[in-house]
C-alpha cells in the first residue's frame, strides 16, 4: 500500500501554502522584496541598512513590497488595497512583530501598528510619490521608513560600510613566492652541510678532532639521509601549506545538489499506477492512461503555493532540460487546492514558474480531486480563517513526486527535497527497461 510507504517516508517534507508569502518571510526578516519588484542589489542593501539603523535606534519596522497580485499568494483580493493588506499582514505577524509595518504597492502605501492608531502615519505616507521606474517601490519604502522615524523623533544614520579591502594577491602568485623561498632554503641547507662536512675532514686530517676520526663516507651518510628528508619535506610541504592557507574562491560558489537518493523503488510490473480522469489547464480531459508509452512524473501541487511547490517545479523543469527530447517525461501536476483551480491561476504559474511544455495541470471537482489524493495516499488538509475581513485558506499537503514507467507502473517515489540528478537517474533506468 502506498499509504504505508508514505507514512514511512520521513524525508518527505510537508508543504504549507498559507495566505501570503510575505508573512512567511517577515517572521524572521526585516523586509520582503519579491523578484518582480525590479530592485537592484544596491537598492535592497540600502533598504536593509536603513531598517537595521531603525532597529538599532529602538524603532523596529518591517517592510513588505508587493509589486504584483502574484506576490499576495491566496489573498489576491487585497491587491490594490495597501492599507487593508497592511492590517491583514499585521494580524498575521502579531505573534512575532507588533511594531510598525509598512506595505508598498504601486498605487500606495499601507501602514499598521498593532494596538495604535494609524491615522497620522497614513496621512504622512499618502504624500510619498511612488515612481513607476524600476526600483520605484523600494525608493518609496525607504522614504516611508525615514518619514516614520522622523515622526518619532529618530534620525536614521545607517552604519557606514567598511572600506573595501584591496584585492589579495592570487594564490598562484603567493605560492610562487613561497616556492622561491623554499628553493633558497634548500640552497642554504646544502651550503651548511657542505661546510660542516669540510670542517670535519680538516679536523680528521690534522688530528684535532675531539672524537675518533670517522670516514668521510660515514659522515656523509649521517648527514645526507636526514638532510635529504628535510629538504624534501620543505620543498613539498611549503607549497602545499601555502595552497591550503591562501586558497579562496575566485568566482560564484558551485550550487550543490541537495537531493537525497530515491527512498522507495518498485520493480517493473509490480505496482500499477491508479488511473484518473481530470481536466487540464486548457479545459481538455486528461487521463494517466492516455500517456502509456511515455514515462510520467506525477506530482501534487498547490497553484497558489509560493514556497516549496515552485521549488519542486523548478527541479522537474531541470530534469526535462537534461534529457533528450525523445526521453523527456510528461509531468502531471494534480492540484491540491480546490480554491485555486481557475485557468488564470494555472496560466499565471506557467509564466511565473517558467514551466516546460510537458507540464500538464490536472484539476477537477472537489470529489474528483479527493479521490485521486486518496488513491495515491496524499495527505491534504485545509484550514480556513477570516483575518481582517478576508477569508484565507491554508493548505497543507505532502510534497512528493512519483515516476511512472511507459507501461503505467509506479517505479519510484521521491519525497522533498529531491534533486534533478536523482530523478534523472531514475528516468534513465525506466527508459532502458
Amino acid at each position: 500500500m502506498l499509504a504505508g510507504v508514505l507514512a514511512a517516508l520521513v524525508l518527505a517534507s510537508t508543504a504549507f501554502a498559507d495566505g501570503d508569502p510575505a508573512s512567511d518571510v517577515l517572521v524572521s526578516q526585516l523586509s520582503f522584496v519579491p523578484s518582480d519588484a525590479g530592485a537592484s542589489a544596491g537598492q535592497q542593501g540600502q533598504l536593509a541598512d536603513v531598517l537595521r539603523a531603525a532597529q538599532r535606534a529602538g524603532l523596529p519596522i518591517r517592510v513588505a513590497i508587493i509589486a504584483d497580485s502574484y506576490d499576495l499568494g491566496s489573498v489576491t483580493a487585497l491587491w490594490g488595497r495597501p492599507r487593508d493588506y497592511a492590517r491583514f499582514l499585521g494580524i498575521e505577524l502579531s505573534d512575532v512583530h507588533r511594531q510598525r509595518l509598512v506595505v508598498v504597492m504601486p498605487n500606495g502605501i499601507g501602514f499598521d501598528w498593532q494596538g495604535h492608531s494609524t491615522a497620522s502615519a497614513d496621512g504622512q505616507l499618502a504624500k510619498i510619490p511612488i515612481q513607476r521606474a524600476r526600483g520605484g517601490l523600494l525608493d518609496a519604502a525607504e522614504t516611508a521608513v525615514r518619514t516614520l522615524a522622523a515622526g518619532a523623533g529618530v534620525r536614521l544614520t545607517p552604519r557606514a560600510q567598511a572600506p573595501a579591502h584591496k584585492p589579495r594577491r592570487s594564490s598562484s602568485a603567493a605560492v610562487a613566492v613561497l616556492v622561491v623561498v623554499a628553493a633558497l632554503t634548500l640552497v642554504a641547507l646544502a651550503l651548511v652541510l657542505r661546510r660542516r662536512s669540510a670542517r670535519v675532514r680538516r679536523r680528521a686530517a690534522t688530528g684535532t678532532s675531539p672524537r675518533p676520526a670517522r670516514s668521510v663516507s660515514s659522515i656523509r651518510l649521517r648527514w645526507v639521509v636526514p638532510g635529504f628528508a628535510l629538504l624534501v619535506c620543505v620543498a613539498t610541504g611549503v607549497p602545499i601549506i601555502a595552497l591550503l592557507l591562501l586558497r579562496h574562491p575566485t568566482g560564484a560558489p558551485a550550487v550543490a545538489d541537495t537531493g537525497v537518493p530515491t527512498p522507495y523503488q518498485w520493480a517493473p510490473g509490480r505496482r500499477l499506477a491508479p488511473n484518473f480522469r481530470l481536466t487540464d489547464q486548457n479545459g481538455r480531459s486528461i487521463t494517466l492512461a492516455s500517456f502509456r508509452g511515455r514515462p510520467v512524473i506525477l506530482t501534487f501541487v498547490d497553484p497558489l503555493c509560493r514556497n516549496l511547490c515552485p521549488l519542486a517545479a523548478h527541479v522537474l523543469n531541470q530534469v526535462d532540460a537534461t534529457l533528450p527530447v525523445a526521453e523527456r517525461p510528461v509531468i502531471i501536476a494534480v492540484s491540491v487546492d480546490i480554491y485555486a483551480d481557475k485557468r488564470a491561476d494555472l496560466m499565471e504559474d506557467f509564466h511565473k514558474w517558467n514551466l516546460v511544455p510537458q507540464w500538464h495541470w490536472a484539476v477537477g471537482r472537489p470529489r474528483q480531486l479527493a479521490s485521486v489524493w486518496n488513491d495515491y495516499s496524499i495527505g491534504v488538509q485545509v484550514t480556513t480563517k477570516r483575518i481582517a475581513g478576508t477569508t484565507v485558506h491554508y493548505i497543507t499537503h505532502d510534497e512528493v513526486a512519483f515516476v511512472i514507467d511507459r507501461s503505467g507502473y509506479v517505479r519510484a517515489l521521491f519525497g522533498w527535497p529531491y534533486g534533478p540528478s536523482d530523478v534523472d537517474d531514475e528516468l534513465r533506468q525506466v527508459s532502458r527497461a
